[in-house]
């Protein structure tokens, strides 16, 4: 009796092993375990670790990852697009300004709470915000370009109200006849320190969700996008025939708003499918985002660059993208990517176009040119207030002559938090290392190009060396020299069709 019981069981096992394990093994399927109820090991949480987390060394590290399910699974990389299709294009001009940070003087009386906002800033001339912009909107009706993008940080935090007066300015430059385009920042989108700032008191005031951004900004392109994308605020507009513009959402806001930033696994994909369609007809894409992506800054190291950047520039380079605009570090920044050191300009990679912010002095804009060959030439531009003020019979001295008021305010906001870094140094040495700070500073943050050997041999420098080497303002000061021995105002892009590919 115990024989054939124990030859049942044999048989069970066999058939068992001939309907469930054999066919596993052989179309490379496993069946799923039942659910023990039992938590993952800490070797299984291990082996999910990304990529980003191995090599990058500049964000956020996340202690484990998401299993990958089928919105997150990032899209094939092996997809070859051909040779690309030489076009003519149709010639046309953009103006590019980031990071406005509008705020209405309804939140504020300019007192003690919005001095304190100001004085610990990186610039930013809030006060005179409503000025600049009226400035810097006619100039962009005078110029008419064909499209005016605005690349994120519409506003200080994020509230209502900056939002909506913004959004009634900007229709007076649509109804001059140019498209706005705008994308959010992220200080945008559920910003948990929408703040009015009077007398000694901050007071947290109404923000906006994603829905209530769509329904303030929908005739900024959001109307008259041709596509858009699956999971973010990212959309896809036609400019001409031969110019379409990305707009890329890259930022996180949900469940709570962060300051760096990612583009979404199912964006991604449908950015994938707009770059091959628009390939296939020769026509140029432009992508814009708020958040970065390249390494660009020596001295903002974190939260900046998109956390899945690599991913990201992959996609764009296959495509041949020849550039991509973004804001965020508020510092006029251009870049050309190359995979290895001593890789020559006849081989291709995408470029890197990043706006400083427009109302941290000299108050630039960029104007971007497509020409009929598919190169592209960019150059800054600031907005001259002086004229506006001057045209417009403002009696401010510091609007009227607003260069020099701009110099001595950068001075007294930047000079006053640096001099706080430096301790146990007689006063006139603090000085000279503070007055050599502000004028690297206003350089870096200008885009301009600095000499970096001639600057070594400053005293201001050297007194730098002596006293805080090694730290943390030491190796700023040394960032934005290596940062700026190139200049960042002027770019000459070539067709991408015509240069080498590795």
């Amino acid at each position: 009796m115990k024989k054939k019981i124990l030859l049942l069981l044999l048989l069970l096992f066999a058939l068992f092993a001939v309907v469930y394990v054999i066919p596993g093994i052989l179309d490379g399927t496993f069946p799923s375990a039942p659910e023990s109820g039992l938590p993952e090991t800490e070797e299984s949480e291990a082996e999910t670790e990304t990529l980003e987390e191995k090599t990058f060394p500049y964000e956020t590290v996340w202690t484990e990852s998401e299993p990958e399910t089928e919105e997150t699974t990032p899209p094939e990389t092996d997809y070859d697009p051909g040779e690309p299709v030489e076009r003519e294009k149709i010639v046309t001009d953009i103006m590019f300004a980031s990071d406005i940070h509008y705020m209405s003087p309804d939140l504020t009386d300019y007192g003690t709470a919005f001095n304190e906002l100001i004085d610990n800033g990186d610039g930013k001339m809030v006060q005179y915000m409503p000025q600049i912009w009226q400035a810097f909107a006619e100039e962009v009706i005078a110029a008419r370009p064909d499209a005016l993008v605005l690349s994120g940080d519409l506003t200080i935090n994020g509230e209502r109200v900056n939002h909506e007066e913004l959004a009634e300015r900007l229709g007076e430059i649509e109804a001059a006849g140019i498209p706005v385009l705008v994308i959010p920042g992220n200080h945008d989108i559920n910003n948990p320190y929408a703040t009015s700032y009077f007398g000694e008191s901050q007071s947290f005031i109404e923000n906006v969700d994603p829905m209530g951004f769509w329904e303030i900004y929908r005739s900024y392109g959001y109307d008259e996008a041709a596509s858009y994308a699956p999971d973010s605020m990212s959309y896809l507009y036609i400019l001409n025939d031969t110019t379409w513009l990305l707009m890329l959402d890259t930022c996180i806001y949900e469940p709570d708003n962060e300051v760096d930033g990612e583009i979404q696994y199912g964006t991604m994909e449908w950015m994938e499918e707009c770059l091959k369609n628009a390939y296939a007809e020769g026509i140029t894409v432009i992508p814009v985002g708020h958040h970065n992506l390249q390494e660009l800054s020596r001295v903002y190291v974190e939260e900046c660059v998109l956390r899945n950047h690599l991913e990201v520039m992959e996609i764009f380079e296959r495509y041949l993208t020849p550039v991509y605009f973004s804001g965020h570090l508020h510092v006029q920044r251009i870049m050309k990517h190359i995979s290895e050191p001593g890789i020559t300009d006849e081989v291709y990679g995408i470029w890197e176009i990043v706006s400083n912010s427009l109302i941290i002095p000299p108050c630039q804009y960029g104007n971007l040119t497509l020409n009929a060959d598919g190169s592209l030439s960019y150059h800054t531009r600031n907005v001259d207030i002086s004229s506006w003020a001057a045209k417009h019979g403002e009696t401010n001295p510091d609007l009227l002559d607003f260069p020099a008021f701009s110099d001595t305010y950068i001075r007294s906001v930047i000079g006053r938090q640096t001099y706080k870094t430096i301790e146990d140094i007689p006063d006139e040495l603090r000085e000279v290392m503070v007055d050599f700070y502000v004028d690297l500073y206003q350089d870096y943050y200008a885009g301009r190009q600095i000499n970096y050997s001639e600057k070594r041999k400053e005293f201001g420098y050297q007194l730098w060396t002596r006293f805080m080497d090694p730290s943390i303002q030491y190796r700023q000061v040394e960032g934005m020299m290596r940062d700026g021995m190139a200049g960042n105002n002027n770019a000459e892009i070539p067709n991408p069709i015509y240069l080498e590919r590795e």
